[in-house]
């Protein structure tokens, strides 16, 4: 975990140069960690994450003038090729998201505001998958034969080019606002209803955004009885997402996205947890290539409770539907509730 750790920390100080006041305010609350919180983690395929696709969340609303804050690293290594008859796309490239989410607890309502920063590049990581295919006899999928550490988001249809990105470049996304509202709060079967809207503030030509506004609305199951005896629990949560066309591929776009999380969570001593996540959507373009298909992720992780005060969650993603999703991507998560 402190490998990990440190490379996210080296990747935030030297590579994104984010302020460092937003970590040291989360540093310096006091307060109590929530429990058996999912994992916050989305699809980071460039030409997805720039929709309003919402992360798993707690069941369990804060309570009233109760505030907590997120603050998360994703860092995804993306590669694909694929054609047809009428379409070519290729996603080649690193992509690092810093997200910071932030909520407010009011009777049985809450609220919240999430905001992103985001570095695309053609990154480091090729030679490690490569080696880590390696290692346990899975395909490269091409990587081998592609320039190594390249920046490349190119899509072709009908002969016509109607993406091509190749040069690095960062900077803040789209703003979203989110709300919920608590249906039921026994531990068994925890119900909260939670939306969104995701107002169009990044630039679409550096793929920080849509330039469409997004509405998502859907719910989210917890049980922390059931298992309790054997320290676990479980969650779920589906929901829809209504989009606008935006500027990104707008003539070949699906507007009504389906989107789902479902995971288990197990205490296995006083501050450690093992999560495991599967999250999914259907598709968010009119394509019959993978990388703009149905996706479906694996997560692999845990939380620390690194005191009273704070809790740090950390996973593994992998792709399960094959580049539907980032190859692989690393997800570092600082909670905070006070």
């Amino acid at each position: 975990m402190y490998c990990l750790t440190g490379i996210f920390v080296k990747f935030l100080t030297s590579s994104l140069r984010f302020p460092g006041f937003l970590f040291a305010s989360i540093l310096t609350s006091v307060s109590v960690a929530q429990e058996h919180t999912p994992l916050q983690v989305s699809n980071q395929n460039p030409l997805v994450k720039i929709f309003a696709l919402p992360v798993a969340e707690s069941a369990k609303i804060l309570e009233p003038t109760q505030e907590s804050t997120h603050i998360s690293v994703d860092w995804a290594s993306n590669f694909t090729s694929e054609f047809n008859s009428n379409e070519f796309v290729f996603v080649d490239g690193e992509s690092a998201q810093v997200n910071i989410r932030w909520r407010y607890g009011f009777d049985l309502w809450e609220f919240g505001l999430d905001l992103n920063f985001s570095r695309y590049s053609g990154g480091s990581l090729d030679n490690f998958i490569e080696n880590w295919h390696s290692w346990f006899g899975l395909p490269n999928g091409g990587r081998e034969l592609a320039d190594r550490n390249q920046l490349r988001y190119e899509y072709i249809r009908d002969g016509m080019q109607q993406l091509d990105i190749m040069e690095k470049h960062s900077g803040f996304g789209d703003t979203r606002l989110t709300g919920a509202y608590q249906l039921n709060n026994t531990g068994r079967f925890d119900i909260a209803i939670r939306g969104g809207i995701k107002i169009p503030t990044g630039d679409s030509n550096k793929l920080l955004g849509s330039e469409g506004m997004d509405i998502n609305l859907g719910f989210m199951l917890g049980d922390e009885v059931t298992f309790q005896q054997q320290r676990a629990s479980y969650f779920f949560g589906a929901g829809a997402i209504w989009t606008e066309d935006g500027e990104i591929l707008p003539a070949y776009r699906e507007n009504t996205v389906l989107y789902f999380h479902g995971g288990l969570i197990k205490s296995l001593a006083e501050r450690w947890q093992l999560k495991l996540q599967l999250d999914g959507h259907t598709a968010f373009y009119d394509s019959a290539l993978r990388p703009l298909s149905d996706a479906l992720q694996l997560s692999i992780g845990g939380a620390y409770r690194l005191n009273n005060d704070l809790q740090l969650d950390f996973a593994i993603v992998e792709d399960v539907v094959t580049d539907s999703s980032s190859d692989v991507s690393f997800h570092l998560n600082l909670y905070n509730l006070f």
